[in-house]
């Protein structure tokens, strides 16, 4: 029985990081990209570096414009 949590608990892990990371390229593709960039560089580079575009799918990012 204890396998089979721990598969399960892989199987939702491994969900989990692909949502953020998606998550990441959902956000990144709504943005304006007007003057200032801060936000989509950050999640442009949250792409090919893995765990950092997985935290940042899960975050809410401001350019500073109000």
């Amino acid at each position: 029985m204890r396998e089979k949590t721990s598969g399960y608990l892989s199987i939702l892990i491994y969900l989990l990081l692909l949502y953020g990371w998606f998550a990441n390229i959902y956000k990144l593709t709504k943005y304006d990209f007007d003057v200032p960039l801060k936000a989509e560089v950050v999640r442009f580079v949250g792409i090919p570096v893995f765990p950092m575009g997985i935290i940042l799918g899960y975050m809410d990012l401001e350019d500073g414009k109000k």
